[in-house]
């Protein structure tokens, strides 16, 4: 497993300035999106949808950020190789991508190792470069092996931790609970209830995998403590 540190890495990238677009992404992102037969023509475009607007509303364009798409069912494959986004137009490129995204293509089921070894083909293991496997899925595992396997296992979270990448996440969607193969340092899962809140799971999703602090719910509620408190300090100085 490669080591990999962000504040090292951002730093490089800043120190170069211009030069930025010679160098490599700091975060390789690579997109597994589920494309099995238990998702509906309504629920794909959701999903399709809830990719583009929230590619829009978080990725940087300051080649920072390179993307790779993966769909996935019974098999999985790449769509879109590791590709930089270092323009407003690159951005919507990508977003425009996933609007004109086919389900058709992988199978019915659903191989989320398979999702996982075609997205870690993508990571260049660059020791410098974040490599990120984010993973959406409506389900379980029903081909493939369990993604929660060991690391001898091809295509499990840890076999994809010990070689490109540094963190597998998971966003599940209308399972009852998050997934549980999210593996690697500060890798996470969450859920959305349901593909009408898809969108909103992955927004929040790509902000932390970017590094764009998403503020937690008791930092929010001390801050507006700490504005109440200010404000009673004035009343009672002009008192």
């Amino acid at each position: 497993m490669k080591r990999w540190l962000l504040g090292t890495a951002l730093g490089a990238s800043l120190a170069l300035g211009g030069m930025a677009t010679a160098s490599a992404a700091v975060i390789e992102l690579a997109l597994a999106v589920d494309a099995s037969s238990s998702i509906s023509d309504t629920e794909w475009a959701l999903q399709m949808q809830g990719y583009a607007n929230a590619i829009n509303a978080v990725l940087p364009t300051d080649s920072t950020v390179a993307v790779s798409v993966i769909r996935f069912a019974t098999s999985a494959s790449v769509v879109m190789g590791m590709t930089e986004i270092t323009s407003v137009s690159d951005r919507t490129d990508l977003a425009n991508f996933f609007l004109g995204l086919s389900q058709d293509g992988n199978g019915d089921l659903t191989c989320i190792t398979c999702a996982i070894e075609a997205a870690e083909g993508t990571l260049d293991g660059d020791a410098l470069t974040k490599g990120v496997i984010d993973v959406s899925t409506d389900g379980v595992f029903t081909a493939g092996f369990n993604p929660n396997s060991d690391e001898t296992v091809v295509g499990s979270a840890e076999w994809a931790v010990l070689n490109d990448a540094d963190v597998v996440n998971a966003l599940g969607i209308g399972t009852g609970t998050a997934p549980d193969f999210a593996h690697g340092d500060d890798s996470f899962s969450i859920l959305a209830a349901s593909f009408a809140e898809f969108e909103a799971a992955l927004i929040e999703k790509l902000r932390r995998e970017t590094g764009q602090d998403v503020p937690e719910p008791a930092a929010l509620g001390l801050f507006g403590a700490m504005l109440a408190g200010f404000g009673l300090v004035a009343r009672r100085r002009r008192a």
